[in-house]
């Protein structure tokens, strides 16, 4: 049984060359602004989770799980992963491609301001999606 120690030290370890190219090349050559070291977030609002591992890349969708109207906590919901010995950055790429896809698919339009935005981003104000810009200073339920 693993302990919470080896976890942390393997996350604490340097990448793999592979992964350090993959990491490198996510970071440098995709059009969306990508935050973080050893976990990659791709987009603002995040469209996609890249966590490299000692020999792997996960790849997870960015997903919210309401437990109120008003409450809600990030739960990212996991869609592959590239293994460092049999896998490729070309494989990575197209997994963390298909994912904003995804992401972007769930975006909404506001009925105010015509904005794309995340679903996380939006209220509703007499029954229309409405942006959190446009919403500021009403009362309403996010």
């Amino acid at each position: 049984m693993p302990s919470k120690l080896l976890d942390a030290l393997l996350l604490a370890m340097p990448l793999s060359p592979t992964l350090e190219s993959w990491r490198q090349h996510l970071k440098s050559r995709l059009c969306y602004p990508v935050r973080g070291a050893q976990t990659l977030f791709i987009g603002e609002p995040t469209l996609a989770i890249v966590s490299f591992q000692h020999d792997r890349a996960e790849v997870l969708l960015p997903a919210t799980e309401w437990r109120h109207h008003d409450i809600h906590t990030a739960k990212p919901r996991f869609q592959g992963v590239v293994e460092e010995h049999n896998g490729s950055l070309e494989q990575l790429l197209a997994l963390v491609e298909d994912t904003i896809a995804l992401r972007l698919k769930s975006f909404r339009e506001c009925s105010s301001c015509g904005k794309h935005c995340a679903p996380e981003m939006l209220g509703s104000l007499q029954g229309e999606p409405v942006c959190r810009d446009c919403i500021k200073g009403r009362r309403v339920l996010f």
